[in-house]
C-alpha cells in the first residue's frame, strides 16, 4: 500500500459544517485541520478557526449552520440567523 504524502478531505478531517442557506441550498464543508497540505500533524483548533471565519462570511446568507465531530457524530456548535445557540467545544 502506498504512503500518502498529503492530507485528504474528508478522510482526514476532524469535523464538518453544514450550512442551510436562505435561498434553499444546503452545503457541507469539511474542516482543514492542517496548516499546509504537507504538514506532519493535524490540529483541531485550526479547522475550527477556519469554520468560524466561514460562519462570519456566510451568516448574512445562512438560515442555519451546524458543526459536527466526524469521529463521534455529535454536534459541536449550532448557529441560527447568525446567533450561536449552542457550543460544546
Amino acid at each position: 500500500m502506498a504512503v500518502r504524502k498529503k492530507w485528504a478531505i474528508p478522510m482526514d478531517s476532524y469535523s464538518k459544517m453544514i450550512v442551510w442557506f436562505l435561498d434553499g441550498n444546503i452545503k457541507t464543508f469539511y474542516s482543514l485541520d492542517w496548516a499546509t497540505s504537507h504538514s506532519h500533524s493535524k490540529e483541531r483548533a485550526i479547522g475550527l478557526q477556519r469554520f468560524h471565519n466561514k460562519i462570519t462570511e456566510f451568516s448574512p446568507r445562512a438560515k442555519k449552520i451546524k458543526i459536527y465531530d466526524l469521529a463521534s457524530g455529535r454536534m459541536i456548535a449550532h448557529y441560527e440567523s447568525g446567533q450561536m445557540l449552542i457550543t460544546l467545544y
